[in-house]
């Protein structure tokens, strides 16, 4: 694995801006990578690991990357994130939407909570939930935007099953690298709320006013937003892609699908289905209008935002986008495993959820189109790395995650 024919290979594969980085700190790899062209500095290690090595190629290759007249359906938290990331690389997008107004679906729900569901087994699905956190996270850090809170997020052991799953992270996780667990005292005063039981807290966390975010990606000089647009139908005509949209067809070289559940309306998911969401907009109150960051249990209570908190979210078969007095009712009833205070809901907003049968997104390429659905719930959470994933295969980059979970991602999967 670490010959110098493996090193002189890699070296013939990059160009100017390869960089690399690795845990190995030996002898042997530094003078393989002196000897084949590299440059290299030590680092600090991660966990026990003291030192890592990270460096780049002295090589005088340039990577030429087309760039592309590209269509992204959908202007959410995925089909925005792509649409920036596609943009950034020097791209032309043009995003279509719908509505009359971005970010209009089940992301338009006001606030958007960001933290992972983990496991304490490895598996696909775990490493996913993993890895998109850490890339989310790092991603809203870096777009500097006041539409991203990093607050940290308090996950909450309300129930026998969330404590023995918080017991499980726990003994899988001893360090506090990624969360560290707090009591009810504790995360009451962190809060600045009194809440009604412990849990863990992830300071990596947070959450985000989705239409402002959405407006500061989709702001980008390369990124044509297009409102009042409802795509019709997709056609391969040779190289390029024809797209139908108020009956006016566009051509593009590359057409990315990131519609929720009305991605079904221009091809055909067999395990994507609908869950409709409702949240109840809260007003504040001297009670909990000082709280630091967003609780979830069974449901979630978040800080105040423009004078009022999200509590949310029901999860129903109710096909109608009505705002629902039930649904309400039983937003209030999650509540009481936060805290005991009384709330008065001012408001309230439905959104229909994409969610596969294994709670994984569809991400990849069907029928010549990028496809990038199914977020469910955790949209703010997955979309920046599955973004990633389908620039990186527009512009035949490695991927950012491992094998097993791009087959795990695979938008053909329940075919």
């Amino acid at each position: 694995m670490w010959s110098k024919e493996i090193f002189k290979q890699m070296y013939l594969s990059s160009h100017g801006d390869t960089t690399f980085s690795t845990f190995t700190s030996a002898r042997l790899i530094k003078n393989n990578l002196e000897e084949s062209g590299f440059v290299y500095e030590l680092d600090e290690g991660f966990s026990n690991k003291r030192h890592m090595l990270k460096g780049k190629a002295l090589s005088t290759n340039v990577k030429e990357i087309s760039k592309k007249k590209i269509a992204v359906i959908g202007s959410g938290i995925a089909g925005s994130t792509l649409a920036y990331k596609l943009a950034q690389r020097g791209h032309r997008v043009d995003v279509y939407e719908q509505n009359d107004e971005l970010c209009s679906g089940v992301s338009g729900n006001g606030v958007l909570i960001t933290y992972p569901r983990l496991s304490a087994f490895d598996s696909p699905y775990a490493r996913f939930c993993l890895h998109s956190f850490l890339f989310a996270s790092s991603f809203y850090d870096s777009l500097n935007s006041n539409a991203w809170y990093k607050s940290g997020v308090f996950l909450m052991n309300h129930d026998d099953s969330s404590l023995k799953r918080q017991n499980s992270l726990l003994e899988a996780r001893p360090s506090n690298d990624l969360f560290e667990e707090l009591s009810c005292e504790e995360a009451s005063k962190r809060a600045g709320l009194k809440l009604n039981n412990g849990g863990i807290f992830f300071k990596k966390g947070g959450y985000l006013e989705a239409k402002a975010l959405c407006q500061d990606l989709l702001s980008h000089k390369n990124i044509n937003l297009i409102l009042s647009s409802r795509v019709e139908k997709i056609e391969a005509d040779g190289k390029n892609l024809t797209l139908v949209s108020e009956g006016e067809i566009s051509e593009y070289e590359e057409v990315c699908l990131c519609a929720g559940y009305a991605s079904e309306n221009l091809l055909n998911f067999p395990g994507l289905s609908s869950k409709r969401g409702q949240i109840s907009y809260v007003d504040s109150s001297k009670d909990f209008e000082k709280l630091n960051f967003p609780i979830c249990a069974s449901g979630y209570f978040s800080p105040r935002v423009k004078g009022s908190h999200v509590l949310g979210s029901s999860y129903s078969e109710v096909t109608n986008d009505i705002v629902l007095e039930d649904e309400h009712t039983s937003n209030k009833e999650k509540l009481k495993a936060i805290h005991n205070f009384k709330v008065n809901i001012v408001d309230g907003n439905v959104g229909f959820r994409a969610v596969t049968k294994d709670r994984l997104p569809l991400i990849g390429i069907n029928k010549g189109i990028y496809v990038n659905t199914g977020h469910g719930s955790r949209g703010s959470t997955s979309s920046p790395l599955c973004a990633e994933i389908i620039a990186d295969l527009i512009d035949g980059r490695p991927l950012p995650a491992d094998h097993e979970v791009v087959i795990a991602l695979d938008a053909n999967r329940f075919n």
